[in-house]
């Protein structure tokens, strides 16, 4: 059983009755009428229960109820906090149900991916964009768990769909279609026993589409975005089909190589790294459109996750374990710790996810239930195989500089140990025992320490791997030193390492090891290199040795004590519990905790031992500061070993209190809370002590020293006067009450108590240790302390001596100081003293009767449910309308319940009496109004368990699901952890009992008085009341109800406004319940929107501040009003059909209805007067720029196509359009944009015969491709050839439909296409219908922007100089949608009024700023005529093609941008033949002149073309060459800006002419398939004849000059500039384009390009060069292409030039580091053996780059090729060198020389070996090392070669030299000792 399965409350003590039947039926009929009557709050409260309550419900309910919320989700509309919880919870529910398939639940996929599309694409008038955001990230969260649920096939249908979409050349929202490729695309396996469909629409089978898949991968080879979302598909293919799909080994070496570069590893020493992804300022128009995430799903993927998860669930194949082993040698050296860089952080996350995949593969497999066929299972042999170099690389980040990849070491090795922990332990320990020990080296200290507690729970796991009992002694005695004060750090994990010890269940007691110690085999690292077998083990050795182990137990507790008593004794603390959680107090925590389980997990022998130690320490006094750490000491002590730990020190501190008091301590008045007197040492420590004691106590062992107890208890908070004094005897009254009477588990052991006691336990511990139950085991069960008779007749005594007495005693106190003219400083001691014990006592009774409260009506269930759960850290409701057994010690209606109710509500009447009293009296009185506060919230809110309690638990259980690594897949746990989830289940039902606390006169009147508090001019006060409030809140969620209006009256502006009291108010307000009910209740939520934007009379920062705060979250999530609609038909079936209770709930559900109608009227009506309030805000001139903006974003919020518009609301934004304030105006634009975006959509909506939807058509492929064909079209170029055509003006291209979308039969045709046909003549509006609801609202605006000078108003304010600085200037979208949104609704009138402004900001070219404006009505007039008649077109461009030829004629650089904005902005997703008029003035009117003089005129022209071309690429490539621009004219053009610029548009150009346009996507599907598992290879286009033909015209051109040009004149050349411009072709596609283009034809011109790097005369053209080369060396390929990029390269090297050789040598390498897994064998040998050739180049700087080349290369080489290496380079050495006597020459020269040189190519070919592998020793290195010192004598350069190879060797292998010399033989290292010892100075 799966650990969420577990149904916890079996294991409670008390009888629960038929609670969970019970449930069912209550939820299934309170469900049906809130689903049916639309209650959107009672679906949310309803859906609450779930969090605790699921797996109550049957499974067909289950299933049912995940069909009903998907409808709902889908197919209703739900307002946005509903939708959300609606999308979240059945994501949670169908991740539970992972058992489930889609025969189970089948779900459309077609209505998410609609919702889902929407979200993320939205109009102007949806949702704005955070709310958009927040929608989003609830969908795609749904769609990841709903995948598995869509049929396979719906495959073809989600390929049908979103290939039609893909344009991969200008890459236009393409990262969406991808995205949506990943979640939509059904990734589950077939039934079993179900057969394929490989064809067909219908086609169920993955091999069928998955070639498509790759081959849309080949398009963006090495583009970060497509490569992670790509790779995640296939790998949740993979994982999901395992068994099903096989991958081929080509497909596999594919993976791979895309997994390679997203580590983005520095292979070369290049400043030129080739972009992770193209830069698209030109195309990208995302940022034009209201998108929610930048045109992005919030679905981020962990590259190095996906690529780990491939791995291992491919691994099974040897193909891929191969690949993996070379994987992980090309890659070893960046892990080591001086290797650090930022690729660091990925790796080490890799690694973590490979051995997390791996464990949670190896777990599935194992399963009973596991469908993973037999044969694609691993295998232990591969799983050892693997593990080993997943182990390498952890070791290696073992100690490494991050903290992050050390955590990441860690988790590794504990998921791996988890798998094969004979691997992972042996050389570990080895390691740890090393790193513990040292002193000097503290980072490899603590990070062993935080690796032993990471892994204490495996190693001491005895069933798993015995080996690790007997190292547990050991380490515990090893670790000790670790305990250490003056290291916090240090400390904590050695605490660690000992507490997870303890929950494991290691038992500190000694056994006898009898007999002779067995032989010992000593296992070295070298056992497990060969992982076909896991090793023997001796048992007998094993056993024996971990007897004898425990014999240090003894010593270890010893001086375990000793350091936890002397860390305690020196840590800071203090007797104020409001110290917080500091470094300390977490410390002092968990050393408390481990010594609580160290004490309950040892043996009786050692117990006298503990209790004399212990006593000794909490009786020997040494400083307050210590008491609390000791009292956690002397606590731990007592919950271990209760009856020994009362006996030694109980009657100690009672006598030692009984003498103090006598004598007088503790009787002087004092308040202070930070200074006690000395003389109080001796009392405040025993009563400390003795309050410890009962802590943790449950009540049995008590009963003993009653007597002592009473008398101890009332001598302290009866007679003491000192706060610190009586404090803590009230805190000693509370831990007796609660021990008494609380239900919680009895603090166990790690295994049962009958097992603990057993003789076979005792004698054989260590065998139990790890061996943990489970849960879900019907015969588990946990013991309880349930409190007997004694122990109840006990606390009502003290309830009757000392709780219920201080009631009267603090009325009257109350009364005397009432009527007493100046209360004396004793008496407020006296006051505080009562107030703080009554409280004490009060919340020590909570478990002695459940709180007062009754069920809730029927009639009023609609109000709770409307209520919902209002507060942070409180659990979620069981039952909605009754309480819950919680075991109480009385029953409801008994006696002692009634007596236990009286005395609370005495005291919630006396508190009330005492906060009256310090609110009129004593507010200055500090202490005792926090104490009357405290007093209030305790006895409304403490019934047996608190917030703080439940939060506390939660943690601990938090702890144990990630330090323990519990694993959710099953129920086995340790019994520790078990008692504490039990415990967190029983106070989360006794937490939904508090929280049920009926609505009670004396809970609100307490509630007001607190809510005055919250006013106070102390913030101690305030800070109090406030979090009392918060509490009594959430428990009584009526109660805030009344005090909302209080609290924002105080915001309000008045005389005696105080910024205090405001301070307060803000504070309460934005506390959980507060916040919740303001925002979602529209009684307040008008109030409290107009009291913040009203609230500018304050000038507090504080104040200020607070206001922004609340602001920001309540616009980030307030929404306008939504009908409670009935839901679809289809909805109220399916809710019908749930089986309930039989009763008839048509009564209930009008009831409901009524409700929900009524409070949807009052709603509107209050939005409507908020939104008018609002305004008045706006227009009053009065109102500042800040909250006038707040005022603005609000009324952006309200505004919603499912609320008719106001007309004062159009009217005011349309006033305020030329508002002198910048602010208002902003305000003014974003918001009447959207305004007028829902009545355009309300007007479509509610006139159907409205003109604008006549325009509208769905057409069949045919009829969009070439609307003028009768049968079906073979391919699109008549598509492609419209724009050309209609350029041309031909009457049919300018006639045939519209089709906006860019992507659309690029790369495939969609069967339909959404088309718009061709303007009508006539002149007909568009919006010729309006809507009635909104026709004021429409009237309004039009009559304000028809007005007479407003467009020059709105001319002059929009173009006003200094609303920012000049150089800031940018395109407004916003403003320019605002115009786009008025043209359209209003048409060409609008463009009479508008048009002599347009005309005069155009004209305008002196002002930056004016050209700005005229963009912005430029753009968005452009954009706004989509919709106008042909007669209105006509009319706009002839005012339109004079102004921008004009325009385009004066642009300066600062001018530019905006126009390149607004031809950017309108042709965004719109067809080119919409905008001919303009591409004839880019194409004829402003041609490309080559031979004008004015250089940046010609360069803006063709800026503008980009902006063109980007826009509509492959769809106006014809026109554009149609016009025939002299592009190439350019190409030694003088100027860089005019090269660059032609460089870019011919680029962009030539690219654009490739399109694919497959017919259909099933024939795109099958065509590709066809081309082989990798579909076909996309990331290579050498072009079209045209194309090519000018990529080799700019190549001859260079040429040509090159054998013209004059070398002293380089720079000038036109040989320098026009390869210049070459470069910029190329360099332009690598950065700003679609790369195939690039890849195609550069390595054709690898000659060029390398001489262009040697013209030193001209540093840019040697830079270009050497950035494409480099780029092209780094881009993944597919292996064909790969193959001849080498082969170019290679022929390279036959250059005469040694320069050119040394700077391709370094290309090689990378080329072959970066496709390693796609370049065949024999093509990486050829590039090997002929780097290693260079070794004897006579050029010493070829040399000594190709040994830099061949180091790189020998890291992906094999072992076969290394030994050869070594065989080849070893042979060179041959005999020494002859010596040369005396400085004579040698007798042949030349001969000498050759054989130098033979000689240092053998020492540098050995040198790269020893190079390669920088922190290891494989076995062959030691001899390698031998042969090179051989050479240390000999001439230079092979002896400084020799040396430098010593000195790397040195500093690489430095820090593990002490495991790294046991590679060597003793005869080795001899030889070695002088290269390898650093030499001393004093030698």
């Amino acid at each position: 059983m799966r650990l969420d399965e577990v149904n916890w409350a079996r294991l409670l003590p008390y009888d629960r009755g038929n609670e969970d039947a019970e449930f069912e039926r209550e939820f299934i009929d309170q469900f049906k009428v809130c689903v049916l009557s639309g209650n959107a709050p009672g679906i949310s409260a309803m859906l609450t229960q779930l969090d605790n309550s699921y797996m109550a419900l049957k499974l067909d309910v289950r299933i049912d109820l995940c069909r009903i919320l998907y409808e709902l989700v889908t197919t209703h509309t739900l307002e946005l906090s509903l939708f959300a919880k609606c999308c979240v919870t059945l994501a949670r529910m169908l991740r539970r149900e992972e058992q489930l398939t889609a025969d189970d639940i089948a779900f459309d996929w077609r209505q998410l991916y609609d919702l889902t599309h929407d979200t993320v694409v939205p109009k102007v008038w949806q949702d704005n964009p955070i709310q958009q955001r927040s929608k989003l990230k609830c969908i795609v969260e749904l769609v990841c768990e709903a995948n598995r649920f869509f049929p396979q096939s719906a495959a073809m249908e989600v390929l049908d769909e979103l290939l039609p979409k893909i344009q991969f050349n200008s890459m236009d929202w393409q990262a969406i279609v991808i995205q949506l490729f990943t979640l939509f695309v059904p990734t589950a396996r077939a039934p079993t026993g179900t057969s394929l469909v490989t064809s067909g629409a219908q086609s169920t089978d993955p091999q069928r589409w998955l070639p498509t898949i790759f081959s849309l991968w080949t398009f963006n080879l090495r583009m970060s975005v497509f490569d992670a979302y790509l790779m995640n598909l296939v790998t949740t293919l993979v994982l999901e089909q395992q068994g099903q799909l096989q991958l081929t080994n080509e497909q596999v070496r594919f993976v791979f190589a895309s997994g390679l570069h997203f580590f983005n590893l520095p292979v070369s020493r290049s400043a030129f790294t080739l972009p992770r992804s193209v830069v698209v300022s030109i195309t990208d128009t995302t940022g034009f459109f209201r998108m929610p995430a930048n045109g992005m799903l919030p679905l981020k993927e962990e590259r190095a996750h996906t690529f780990a998860r491939f791995i291992v669930y491919t691994v099974h194949v040897p193909e891929t374990l191969e690949l993996f082993e070379q994987l992980v040698q090309m890659i070893e050296p960046f892990y080591h710790p001086s290797n650090n860089g930022s690729w660091s952080s990925m790796l080490a996350r890799f690694l973590r996810y490979l051995a997390k995949e791996l464990l949670q593969r190896s777990r599935a497999e194992a399963a009973e239930d596991c469908k993973v066929p037999q044969d694609a299972r691993l295998t232990r042999k591969m799983r050892r195989r693997f593990v080993v170099p997943v182990r390498t690389l952890a070791m290696l980040l073992l100690f490494s500089k991050g903290e992050d990849a050390v955590s990441m070491s860690h988790s590794t090795l504990k998921h791996l140990a988890e798998l094969e922990p004979d691997m992972i332990f042996r050389p570990l320990l080895d390691t740890l025992y090393t790193a513990v020990d040292s002193v000097t080296e503290t980072h490899r200290m603590i990070s062993a320490m935080r690796a032993l507690a990471k892994l204490a729970t495996t190693l001491s796991n005895f069933a798993h791997y015995p080996e690790g009992a007997q190292h547990v002694a050991p380490l515990l005695m090893l670790t000790l030193p670790g305990i250490d004060v003056n290291d916090p750090t240090k400390s904590y994990f050695a605490l660690s390492f000992i507490y997870n010890l303890c929950h494991n269940g290691v038992v500190f007691d000694e056994l006898v090891a009898t007999g002779d110690m067995p032989t010992v085999r000593t296992a070295s690292m070298e056992e497990d290199q060969d992982p076909e077998e896991p090793p023997e083990l001796d048992m007998q050795q094993i056993e024996w040795t971990t007897r004898a182990s425990t014999a240090q137990f003894e010593v270890w507790i010893d001086q375990y004590l000793r350091r936890v008593f002397a860390l305690m004794d020196n840590l800071s603390s203090s007797l104020d519990s409001s110290a917080g959680q500091s470094t300390d107090i977490k410390l002092e925590s968990m050393a408390a905790h481990a010594t609580e389980l160290v004490l309950i997990q040892s043996g009786a022998r050692y117990h006298p031992m503990v209790a004399r130690l212990i006593t000794e320490f909490a009786t020997s006094i040494t400083s307050l500061s210590a008491v609390g750490g000791v009292s956690k000491v002397v606590s731990a002590f007592a919950g271990a070993l209760p009856e020994l730990a009362l006996a030694n020190l109980l009657p100690r501190c009672c006598e030692h209190i009984t003498e103090e008091v006598a004598n007088g301590v503790g009787q002087t008045p004092s308040l202070s809370r930070f200074t006690r007197s000395h003389a109080d040492t001796t009392l405040i420590w025993y009563a400390s002590m003795l309050a410890a004691l009962t802590e943790s106590q449950d009540g049995r062992p008590l009963l003993k020293y009653k007597e002592q107890l009473l008398h101890a208890i009332e001598q302290l908070v009866d007679t003491c006067q000192s706060r610190h004094v009586y404090s803590v005897g009230a805190r000693l009254l509370y831990n007796t009450l609660a021990a008494l009477t609380r239900t919680a588990p009895a603090r166990g052991r790690s295994v049962a108590e009958d097992v603990w006691n057993s003789a076979e336990f005792r004698e054989n511990h260590f065998r139990y240790w790890g061996r943990h139950p489970d849960v879900a085991d019907p015969e588990f069960a946990i013991e309880w302390h349930v409190p007997n008779a004694d122990e109840v007749a006990f606390a009502q005594e003290l309830m009757r001596r000392i709780v219920e007495p201080r009631i009267g005693q603090l009325s009257a106190h109350i009364n005397a100081l009432a009527a007493a003219r100046e209360p004396s400083s004793a008496d407020s001691v006296t006051l505080h003293r009562l107030l703080v014990t009554l409280r004490f006592g009060i919340r020590g009774l909570g478990g002695m009767a459940p709180p007062p409260g009754a069920p809730i009506p029927d009639d009023a269930l609609i109000d709770a449910l409307i209520e919902g759960d209002d507060a942070n850290g409180m659990p979620a409701r069981r039952r909605l309308g009754l309480p819950v057994a919680g075991g109480y010690v009385f029953a409801a209606g008994s006696a002692g319940q009634i007596e236990v109710a009286d005395i609370r509500r005495r005291a919630a009447e006396v508190a009330g009496k005492a906060l009256e009293f310090v609110e009129q009296r004593s507010e200055g009185n500090v202490e005792n109004s926090k104490a009357a506060i405290l007093l209030t919230e305790t006895a409304v809110c403490h019934h047996a368990t608190e917030r703080s309690t439940f939060a506390s638990v939660r943690r601990t259980w938090d702890y144990g699901i990630d330090g323990f690594a519990l694993d959710s897949s099953h129920s086995i746990m340790p019994r520790l952890y078990a008692e504490r989830r039990a415990q967190l289940t029983h106070i989360a039902r006794q937490l939904h009992n508090t929280r049920f606390v009926g609505a009670a006169e004396s809970t609100n009147s307490l509630a007001a008085q607190l809510a005055r508090l919250c006013l106070s001019a102390y913030s101690e006060v305030r800070s109090y009341a406030v979090s009392a409030l918060d509490n009594v809140m959430a428990v009584a969620p009526q109660s805030k109800y009344a005090l909302v209006p209080r609290f924002l009256d105080e915001l309000g502006q008045s005389t005696d406004s105080d910024p205090e009291r405001m301070l307060g108010a803000l504070r309460v307000l934005d506390t959980q319940p507060m916040h919740r009910a303001c925002l979602r209740d529209w009684r307040f939520f008008p109030t409290m929107v107009l009291a913040l934007c009203r609230a500018q009379h304050e000038d507090k920062p504080q104040v200020k501040k607070a206001i922004r705060n609340t602001a920001v979250v309540q616009v980030m999530h307030v929404t306008a009003p939504v009908e409670p609609a009935a839901p679809p038909a289809q909805v109220c079936e399916m809710v019908s059909a749930l089986s309930g209770s039989g009763v008839l709930l048509d009564a209930p559900v009008a009831a409901s209805r009524a409700v929900c109608v009524e409070r949807y009227d009052a709603t509107v009506t209050a939005h409507a007067q908020l939104v008018d309030a609002l305004l008045d805000i706006l227009r009053d001139a009065g109102t500042t720029w800040r909250f006038a903006a707040l005022a603005g974003y609000y009324l952006d919020q309200l505004t919603t196509v499912r609320t008719p518009p106001s007309p004062r609301l159009a009217r005011t934004l349309a006033e305020l359009l030329t508002s002198d304030l910048l602010l208002f105006r902003e305000t003014s634009v974003l918001n009447l944009a959207q305004l007028l975006g829902v009545i355009k959509r309300r007007s479509k909506e509610a006139c159907p015969d409205i003109a604008v939807a006549q325009r509208r058509r769905t057409l069949s492929c045919p009829e969009v491709i070439q609307p003028e064909a009768d049968g079906p079209v073979a391919d699109s170029k008549a598509y492609t050839d419209l724009c050309a055509r209609a350029l041309a003006g031909d009457a049919d291209a300018i006639s045939a439909p519209f089709v906006d979308n860019p992507a659309a039969g690029w790369l495939a045709w969609p069967t339909t296409a959404k088309a718009y046909i061709a303007p009508p003549a006539e002149a007909v509006e568009a919006y010729n219908r309006i809507d009635s609801a909104s026709q004021a609202a429409y009237d309004a605006v039009r009559a304000e922007l028809f007005a007479d000078g407003k467009w020059d108003a709105i001319a002059r304010l929009f173009a006003v100089e200094g609303a920012r600085e000049a150089e800031n200037e940018m395109f407004g979208t916003t403003r320019a949608q605002l115009f786009t949104q008025a043209f359209a609704l209003f048409g060409s009138a609008l463009l009479d009024r508008a048009w002599a402004a347009i005309e005069a900001l155009a004209h305008d070219h002196e002002r930056v700023s004016a050209q700005r404006a005229a963009s912005e009505l430029v753009g968005g007039l452009l954009r706004g005529s989509k919709h106008w008649s042909q007669a209105a077109l006509d009319a706009m461009w002839a005012r339109l093609v004079p102004l921008l030829d004009a325009a385009f004629a004066r642009l300066r650089p600062d001018t530019l941008v905006f126009w390149q904005s607004a031809l950017k902005y309108a042709f965004a997703r719109r067809d080119p033949r919409r905008f001919v008029p303009v591409l004839r003035v880019l194409l004829y009117t402003r041609a490309f002149d080559p031979q004008a003089e004015a250089p940046f005129a010609e360069a803006a022209k063709l800026e503008l073309l980009r902006i063109a071309l980007g826009a509509w690429d492959w769809r106006v490539a014809s026109a554009v060459r149609a016009a025939q621009p002299r592009l190439l004219d350019a190409l030694a053009h003088p100027y860089k800006q005019v090269r660059d610029a032609a460089a870019s548009a011919m680029y962009m150009l030539a690219a654009s002419e490739f399109a694919v346009a497959f017919p259909c996507a099933a024939d795109a599907v099958d065509a590709l398939a066809r081309a082989g598992p990798l579909g076909r290879d996309y990331s290579c286009w050498s072009g079209t004849p045209r194309t090519q033909a000018l990529v080799a015209d700019m190549a001859a051109q260079v040429a040509a000059w090159k054998a013209e040009h004059v070398p002293s004149n380089e720079a000038t050349s036109n040989y320098a500039r026009g390869s210049k411009t070459l470069l910029a072709f190329f360099f332009s596609g690598f950065r700003y384009g679609p790369r195939r283009l690039a890849l195609a034809h550069a390595p054709g011109l690898l000659a060029q390009f390398s001489e262009l790097q040697e013209l030193h005369d001209d540093d840019e053209a040697a830079r270009l060069a050497a950035a494409v080369l480099q780029f092209l060396a780094q881009v993944l390929y597919t292996a064909p292409a790969a193959e001849d990029v080498a082969a170019r390269l290679l022929a390279l090297l036959d250059s005469s030039l040694w320069h050119v050789v040394t700077k391709s040598l370094p290309l090689l390498c990378t080329l072959t580091f970066a496709n390693r897994f796609v370049l065949a064998r024999d093509v990486r040998a050829r590039i090997l053996d002929t780097t290693a050739l260079f070794l004897e180049h006579d050029q010493i700087e070829v040399r000594h780059a190709a040994s830099a080349s061949l180091t790189s290369l020998v890291k992906c080489a094999s072992s076969r090729v290394i030994a050869d290496i070594n065989q080849r380079f070893s042979a060179k050495l041959g005999a020494p060198l002859p010596r040369r006597r005396g400085g004579r020459p040698a007798r042949d020269p030349g001969a000498y020389a050759r054989r130098v040189l033979e000689r240092h190519a053998g020492v540098l070919g050995l040198s790269c070996l020893v190079l390669a592998f920088p922190y290891t020793i494989p076995e062959w290195m030691p001899g390698v090392l031998v042969q090179l010192s051989g050479c240390i004598d000999d001439p230079n350069p092979i002896q400084s070669t020799v040396q430098r190879t010593f000195a790397e060797f040195r500093r690489t292998h430095m820090d593990t030299w002490h495991e790294d010399r046991k590679r060597f033989s003793s005869e080795q290292l001899e030889i070695l000792t002088d290269m390898l010892v650093s030499p001393c100075y004093y030698a």
